[in-house]
């Protein structure tokens, strides 16, 4: 046989000289984007989208990338005008498209009108811890999410006419949450205080007939309205009650909720909250013994393990704090 016709030597590997000197701006688009779409908002404006040219350009044009946005946590690590810079340029860069939005502290009503004009495709909205979110300013955005079939409202300062108001603008709502944190000390004086308060219930009985999740925790129902719910929302699977004390479980409660699948009632234990440090943190802080003690089951729960939910961050180098890093894109 010839020299001619033998094969070819099999190719040698790259050495590392040429693996650091591979171009990664010629990386494919559909492998960069699988690549972005693992990352959050943070990581893609301050890193991943700041690499090159090309990287930029991906992070600047592709929309799916936006689509469902969660900057929950950024506010604890960010200064606000940044993070609300952040929130604005992943509205903008989302062209429409975007379909979840949530976030803790940072959001106010400037900016949840910004997102309601530029976002009428949002599905879903979570809002937690953010009390600069007024009822005037929520009812003039809500009426901008007509699809919005998930709302997440948690430890805000929203209350009374604001469940009538999202159930009329949202009339596909199937997921509700207001969370409030229920002060021990209504226990004992509801009755004689008049703590007990059925405008919200009845707001969303009036208004959410497509209910089928619903979780109302503190919240100060009574009996009235929750049969007014379970009357008028007739879809819904899941009702979460707990630590709405003003609930008493009487016969004709206990007949209407057995066609829910899944009911948590009000004394049942808090400990798969999602926010439940919250709730702990504010009952060690009043410190009287009756309160501790109606909470021993809440405070041996939570654990360091437990609390990794919120612990679990991204450590951010000190010039993320540094404004110029957004470069163009960030208006702040």
């Amino acid at each position: 046989m010839s020299s001619s016709s033998l094969p070819p030597p099999p190719a040698s590997p790259p050495t590392a000289a040429e693996d650091e000197a591979r171009d990664w701006a010629e990386m494919p688009s559909d492998a960069l984007a699988a690549v972005f779409a693992k990352l959050d908002v943070a990581e893609i404006l301050l890193g991943a989208g700041l690499v090159c040219r090309a990287w930029r350009r991906l992070a600047a044009s592709d929309p799916t990338l936006w689509r469902r946005v969660d900057m929950t946590y950024q506010g604890d690590q960010l200064q606000t005008e940044e993070v609300e810079a952040m929130a604005r340029a992943a509205v903008d860069r989302a062209a429409g498209t975007m379909e979840a939005f949530g976030a803790e502290t940072f959001v106010n009503d400037e900016l949840l009108r910004y997102i309601s004009q530029r976002v009428p495709s949002l599905k879903s909205l979570h809002l937690c811890l953010c009390h600069h979110v007024t009822n005037q300013g929520f009812a003039e955005a809500i009426n901008g999410f007509p699809q919005l079939e998930e709302l997440d409202v948690t430890f805000c300062s929203l209350n009374g006419s604001m469940c009538e108001t999202a159930g009329r603008a949202c009339p596909q709502l199937k997921c509700f949450r207001l969370n409030e944190r229920w002060c021990i000390l209504q226990s004992e004086f509801a009755p004689y205080e008049g703590m007990d308060d059925d405008t919200e219930a009845l707001g969303i009985a009036s208004t959410m007939p497509g209910l089928q999740e619903l979780q109302l925790i503190g919240n100060q129902l009574t009996n009235d309205g929750l049969m007014a719910i379970l009357d008028r929302c007739p879809r819904l699977e899941s009702l979460d009650i707990r630590q709405c004390y003003n609930i008493q479980m009487d016969d004709a409660l206990k007949l209407k909720c057995a066609r829910i699948r899944d009911l948590k009632l009000p004394h049942d234990s808090i400990s798969d909250f999602r926010y439940r440090a919250y709730i702990v943190s504010s009952i060690a802080n009043t410190g009287s013994d009756f309160e501790l003690d109606m909470y021993d089951d809440l405070l041996d729960v939570v654990t360091e393990d437990d609390d990794a939910d919120f612990d679990d961050m991204d450590d951010f180098d000190d010039t993320v704090s540094d404004g110029g890093m957004y470069g163009d894109d960030f208006d702040i």
